[in-house]
């Protein structure tokens, strides 16, 4: 059960009709100008705090040159791992070579394998990184957050450490003399793609903290609250103004912008016919 918004009537489950029983008025459309600008107020203010975020993804990516440069970076390591990782006489291996002895042989195998055997730990390692090169892809959409100072350092960090880790362990299982799968020629050794890998990495890493240091800049979006810039409608609610004072603030400044556009069309309608 409820009141009536006009005169307090107690409202029961039989009075089932639109209007109060008690002053008739019709409880669908009572107040519906306020409960529309209240409505209204309260989507503005939703748009007005996600908008940031967009317009720091935005500058994230292509804010700025140096931002165009961070995607460039993060994309050559990928092109590397088509040059040879691991070369042997007559025979070279690449990632994508890799990736289908890896499929042959089993990935649960690998593993499970990998802290037993340096070829086992390599591929994982190998495949960690490749896949971190994605996801940092699109972390670099919250790299100027709240948490970017932490967030990128840690992802590109462990991003390099894995390249050097897989790096590593092949370069240990080159000095064994037997090959990394059955029919491999040995010895081996690390190919020009395992070295400019993690060169590119530790490039990358270096230069996303760089821009840490730097900063990128972000061209914020003005939003209105009502006719008020966000900010001004927000000291307002800090200040403590009762909301009725804002709202009346807010249609002056509507009416305002109305009145504006309609001599901006009048401006153009005399150009357009002079």
């Amino acid at each position: 059960m409820a009141n009536c918004p006009h005169c307090g009537r107690k409202l029961h489950l039989y009075d089932w009709k639109p209007e109060c029983p008690g002053c008739g008025t019709n409880l669908n459309y009572y107040d519906a100008n306020q409960r529309l600008l209240d409505e209204s107020e309260k989507a503005e203010i939703e748009h007005t705090l996600f908008q940031p975020k967009i317009d720091r993804a935005k500058a994230a990516y292509a804010g700025s040159p140096f931002a165009v440069i961070r995607i460039i970076l993060t994309l050559l390591p990928a092109g590397a791992l088509f040059l040879p990782l691991l070369e042997a006489p007559g025979h070279q291996l690449n990632a994508i070579g890799a990736f289908n002895k890896l499929r042959e042989l089993g990935f649960d195998a690998v593993l499970g394998n990998m802290l037993h055997n340096p070829v086992c730990l390599a591929a994982g390692l190998l495949l960690v990184s490749a896949a971190m090169i994605i996801v940092s892809l699109v972390l670099i959409l919250m790299s100027l957050g709240k948490h970017g100072k932490i967030r990128v350092p840690i992802t590109y960090g462990v991003l390099f450490l894995c390249a050097v880790g897989a790096a590593a362990a092949a370069y240990v299982w080159t000095k064994q003399p037997v090959g990394v799968f059955e029919g491999d020629p040995a010895p081996a050794r690390l190919g020009p793609g395992a070295y400019l890998f993690v060169a590119l990495l530790f490039v990358l890493l270096a230069y996303n903290i760089f821009l840490l240091k730097k900063g990128i800049p972000v061209k914020y979006t003005q939003c209105l609250i009502g006719g008020l810039p966000s900010e001004e409608y927000f000291r307002y609610v800090d200040e403590g103004m009762p909301k009725s004072q804002i709202q009346r603030k807010m249609l002056l400044a509507l009416a305002r912008m109305e009145d504006e556009q309609e001599r901006e069309l009048e401006k153009e309608g005399a150009e357009t016919h002079a």
